[in-house]
């Protein structure tokens, strides 16, 4: 029997791999990481994709800093 799974390649630097693991641990219920397949590299659920996207986002406006000229 096959089972089939449509999933997503990310790739990545480790702390935002762990950043993304620390998502998947917060999702319970609703896990979404298929495969963690090295330091780098992480096959998630496709439906996911947007949630990851979101969530590093709102990471991404909370430490980029503007200086003022």
């Amino acid at each position: 029997m096959v089972n089939l799974l449509r999933g997503v390649l990310i790739t990545c630097d480790i702390p935002m791999k762990q950043f993304i693991l620390k998502l998947d641990e917060d999702q319970a219920p609703n896990r979404f990481v298929i495969a963690n397949l090295d330091e780098t590299s992480l096959f998630i659920q496709s439906w996911a994709l947007k949630l990851v996207q979101e969530k590093l986002e709102e990471l991404y406006e909370e430490n980029y800093f503007q200086p003022e000229y």
